[in-house]
């Protein structure tokens, strides 16, 4: 593609610059693809045989802020704590792949930051444009349901932690600064119709300060 580009009449610097884009994200998902599939086979070499039983490679596809890559990797039959049989994909694993759904962390962090302060539909045209992954809004709603379910799911784990507890700590501290405050956020409902705003209560804490060689001194 790339003696494609060079031998290629003069065109203007936009148009330019966006096929070298899109060559760059071509050739960062063959790669993805190639390492991905090389780790997946240093692991199954490596394994423990006698606990993990090969059962092939599945096929997958993980949207990256370079676009979709598909790539195979073997799954194994295990037995979990109870000793009832498990599926296991080790390069899920060894690598940390929270996804979410079928969208890296990397892409799924850039779609909800964009979202905070966009519409969907302004988010979508956002992210396509500026990545190599292309998304409808509704995707980009779907995932944002998502993020918000495993945020909720984390926060009801971290409160029954503190209920069985008590919400004792082991550590003291002489001064705690506390701020906080509430944000206003439009919300939308069935039919795309306005719903009323509803508050969300944000907080949050300083143990200390620290001078920021300045005449003041900021909380930390």
């Amino acid at each position: 593609m790339m003696n494609t580009i060079v031998t290629e009449k003069m065109m203007p610097f936009k148009e330019l610059e966006k096929k070298i884009f899109d060559y760059v994200c071509e050739m960062g998902r063959i790669m993805t693809q190639v390492i991905l599939e090389s780790y997946d086979e240093q692991l199954q070499e490596t394994r423990n045989k006698k606990e993990l039983r090969c059962k092939g490679t599945r096929q997958t596809t993980i949207k990256t802020i370079m676009g979709e890559v598909e790539y195979s990797r073997n799954v194994y039959e295990t037995k979990d704590e109870s000793g009832r049989k498990a599926w296991v994909y080790l390069l899920d694993q060894e690598m940390q792949m929270d996804k979410i759904g079928f969208f890296s962390t990397n892409l799924a962090e850039k779609i909800a930051n964009v979202v905070a302060d966009n519409s969907y539909h302004t988010a979508a045209e956002i992210i396509s444009s500026t990545s190599g992954q292309s998304i409808s809004h509704g995707g980009a709603w779907l995932l944002v349901q998502k993020l918000g379910e495993r945020i909720s799911a984390e926060e009801t784990a971290m409160v029954k932690e503190m209920d069985a507890t008590g919400g004792k700590g082991t550590k003291e501290l002489k001064l705690l600064f506390e701020e906080m405050d509430g944000v206003w956020l439009k919300m939308q409902g069935k039919g795309h119709r306005k719903a009323p705003k509803q508050e969300m209560k944000v907080a949050t804490m300083y143990e200390g300060w620290e001078d920021d060689g300045r005449s003041c001194s900021r909380c930390g």
